[in-house]
């Protein structure tokens, strides 16, 4: 399996909206930022979200 060294933030904010985390450009921050509710998530929780969420998508895909 490859993967891809980038993603749209239209199929980012589709796969991770059961979660309820968004993504947004935010030029203060200089690139990309994750909203979940009110709050902009740190990189490692944004992590831990991730690969709960890509986990599930990989595994309902192999089933």
């Amino acid at each position: 399996m490859s993967w891809s060294k980038s993603i749209s933030l239209d199929v980012a904010n589709k796969l991770f909206d059961v979660i309820g985390v968004s993504f947004e450009q935010n030029e203060l921050e200089g690139g990309y930022i994750a909203k979940h509710e009110s709050k902009t998530l740190r990189r490692s929780t944004l992590t831990a979200c991730c690969i709960a969420v890509l986990s599930d998508w990989v595994t309902i895909k192999e089933n």
